[in-house]
């Protein structure tokens, strides 16, 4: 365990833990561990000096996902909403049911929208007695400058490849390697891959590119129907590839930024089919082929 984290352990066992923590960079399955595991150490009812005890009725509810006073926030779709935050926020101020704290963990919290995180950030600034709240996120500068400034930043760094496939449980070793590569060795988006499916990605991208490469519009129809969360992780590998190509030579950095310009306009709620098409079209019109 590094430094930074066994001060959050001791501070967490006296019970000086800072209210508001924002995680960031790494893996989201690491900062997931530890925000569990904070969790316990504030509400553990047999505290060892190792750590919890991991067998009272406390530790055992946490790390099942159904402890009263441990609530967790994650995106809908591809952003944290208003009415997901004015949720959350009831549950936040009400008593706490049997824990010693009220821990709240917002995972992908650089996704917050605007008016959700002025919501949040009222809790943040009258916060409820006995109340930890975690903000989990892949990027920092995501997260509004005025919810940051009251935060206690802690960095996680990339963990080792072999660390984080081990991480990853009982998971086809080949195809973690495979979501790896496709991601450009970003953890999370590796993990994004895996549960949707890496073949099943793959395929996606190959018919888009085919698509694109013989400007055939008609080609695109059987990339549909597809929700909002599969199109951004569709263009983040795209991106990826985008990249790796326009380091290569082999392509122009014309993509990239219409592949950014699309994910960006699909977290503003438009219609997946219609940026994707927008995105085929402004590729006919650059006359670029996505290949490997």
């Amino acid at each position: 365990m590094n430094q930074q984290l066994e001060f959050l352990e001791k501070a967490a066992r006296e019970n000086r833990l800072a209210h508001l923590l924002l995680f960031h960079g790494g893996s989201a399955l690491h900062q997931r561990e530890v925000a569990l595991r904070l969790a316990q150490i504030l509400n553990c009812s047999q505290l060892r000096p190792e750590g919890p005890c991991q067998s009272c009725s406390a530790c055992r509810k946490i790390l099942s996902g159904n402890h009263p006073d441990v609530l967790w926030l994650k995106p809908l779709k591809t952003t944290i909403g208003i009415e997901q935050v004015l949720a959350w926020q009831q549950k936040v101020y009400l008593q706490h049911y049997e824990g010693k704290y009220k821990v709240s963990v917002i995972e992908d919290a650089d996704t917050v929208t605007l008016p959700a995180a002025n919501a949040l950030l009222k809790v943040i600034e009258e916060p409820p007695e006995r109340t930890v709240i975690i903000l989990s996120a892949d990027n920092a500068e995501g997260i509004l400058p005025t919810i940051q400034s009251r935060a206690q930043l802690v960095y996680f760094p990339d963990l080792s490849e072999e660390t984080w496939l081990r991480g990853l449980g009982e998971v086809d070793q080949q195809e973690a390697v495979r979501a790896l590569r496709l991601s450009g060795k970003n953890q999370n988006l590796a993990t994004a891959i895996l549960e949707h499916g890496v073949l099943r990605l793959e395929e996606w991208v190959e018919k888009f590119q085919i698509a694109v490469s013989e400007r055939d519009f008609l080609k695109l129809f059987t990339l549909f129907p597809i929700d909002k969360h599969q199109a951004v992780l569709y263009l983040q590998v795209m991106a990826v590839q985008a990249q790796e190509g326009i380091q290569k030579g082999i392509r122009r950095p014309g993509e990239l930024l219409a592949i950014g310009k699309a994910t960006d306009v699909l977290r503003q709620q438009v219609n997946p089919r219609l940026a994707i098409e927008v995105l085929a079209l402004e590729l006919f019109q650059q006359g670029g082929a996505l290949c490997d």
